[in-house]
């Protein structure tokens, strides 16, 4: 982990992604606020489930999950994955602790924004505050979606769902769609993500190559037929609420 200062033109340029929600106005009261950023290797336990937190975080790069432990062969299930341009626990400011661990997945490099200054800026901005409620309104979306893939859903289409969700919130990141997107999961992360096995993920994952659909391959998602993709994993985008500008053509 290395730590670093930031000052406000570091962060004035509003990164794509979720955190497009915010206006440009509402942006640069935030920036200022996120006066340091963080790097974490992968695999590394950025915070702890029960730990006391008076700030939160923005993902800048990388990729980052919520992880609890499953009671299996100590294995870890993964309950939700944040991208670039999101903030990774909004929930904390008013919670303060976490039922879940923050762990990286990838060389991952994070802002922080203490909760103090932040209640002070909300307490005078109430548009600003709905609009940090309504990440964290998206991000519940987002698990009622997962709760449903992992328990109601085949293998194939389940791990379908998944690349097709990690696509749509990767290219939000970028701001617009990539046929070639970086994807540091291991399938033992995909497994963990999806309630399935290493060995079920492996066949899945062949079985999409063999259909044209997608390859994962060298730490890359390569999508060859997205509206097929969407097909095997019946997705449809509107649970993830992405802000219609990030998707460029």
């Amino acid at each position: 982990m290395t730590t670093e200062q930031l000052n406000y033109n570091d962060m004035s340029a509003k990164p794509s992604g979720m955190v497009d929600h915010l206006s440009d106005a509402q942006w640069a009261k935030v920036a200022p606020l996120l006066t340091q950023h963080m790097h974490y290797p992968p695999s590394e336990v950025i915070s702890r489930r029960g730990d006391f937190l008076d700030h939160s975080l923005l993902l800048l790069d990388g990729l980052i999950a919520r992880s609890v432990p499953s009671g299996q062969r100590a294995r870890n299930t993964f309950v939700a994955l944040q991208f670039p341009g999101e903030f990774v626990d909004l929930h904390a400011f008013p919670l303060k602790r976490l039922d879940h661990d923050v762990v990286s997945l990838a060389d991952t490099r994070v802002a922080i924004v203490a909760h103090e200054p932040l209640r002070e800026l909300l307490n005078g901005d109430v548009e600003l505050a709905r609009k940090l409620w309504l990440m964290t309104l998206v991000d519940a979306s987002i698990h009622r979606h997962w709760v449903m893939r992992n328990s109601a859903m085949r293998a194939l289409a389940r791990v379908a769902n998944f690349l097709s969700e990690f696509d749509a919130r990767m290219s939000a990141a970028f701001g617009m769609e990539r046929q070639c997107l970086p994807f540091s999961l291991r399938q033992t992360d995909i497994a963990d993500a999806t309630g399935l096995t290493s060995v079920h993920v492996s066949r899945t994952l062949r079985e999409l190559r063999e259909h044209g659909c997608c390859t994962v391959a060298g730490g890359k998602l390569l999508i060859h037929d997205r509206e097929g993709l969407h097909k095997v994993g019946m997705f449809e985008a509107a649970y993830l609420y992405v802000p219609q500008s990030e998707m460029a053509p």
